[in-house]
């Protein structure tokens, strides 16, 4: 009994395979939560030393398609915001516009896929009640691994994103999408 187990795994992972790839290109659209971190320091314009986190959020859009069964390929668009990590001195939010291309590879209905792109950014940094504005593009990079079955999955990711005003922004997330 014990060694059925892993034979019946095998035959749903692989009896999903046809299903799930039958969804794999088109259009998909989601969402998700998670919690950002912002270090910053005295070197940078208006920064202070910082290192907090905050809840953040993103929505995004994209296209996905298949180079090779277990290969794929996506383009995305999407908005973000870290939220607005804060101490008794400062408060900071980062929050913009992205877009990526994102690498994956994967066995049915898991993937795991890396990302780069950009980030069309609005920084605002508040030190004791002043306020400085700053705004750019910065790179975005990451990682992550999604599961989908049927057009309806979840992914989770690390991304970084590198600001110039900031020594560190990164964000941890868990999102649902709907691919159609």
């Amino acid at each position: 009994m014990r060694y059925l187990n892993p034979i019946i795994l095998a035959t749903v992972l692989f009896a999903a395979l046809p299903v799930s790839m039958a969804y794999a290109n088109g259009f998909y659209l989601g969402g998700g939560v998670g919690e950002a971190t912002i270090e910053d320091s005295t070197g940078n314009p208006g920064g202070v030393p910082f290192d907090e986190s905050d809840v953040a959020w993103k929505g995004y859009l994209g296209y996905r398609f298949d180079v090779l069964p277990i290969v794929s390929l996506s383009a995305e668009v999407g908005y973000r915001d870290l939220g607005k990590p804060n101490t008794s001195v400062a408060e900071y939010q980062l929050k913009g516009l992205d877009y990526a291309a994102l690498a994956g590879v994967g066995l049915g209905p898991v993937e795991v896929f890396a990302r780069y792109g950009g980030m069309e950014y609005d920084l605002d940094k508040t030190v004791l009640g002043v306020n400085r504005s700053f705004d750019g593009t910065a790179p975005i990079y990451g990682a992550g691994v999604r599961f989908n079955l049927l057009g309806v999955g979840v992914r989770a990711e690390y991304e970084q994103i590198d600001v110039d005003e900031l020594d560190n922004a990164e964000m941890i997330s868990v999102s649902v999408f709907y691919q159609w």
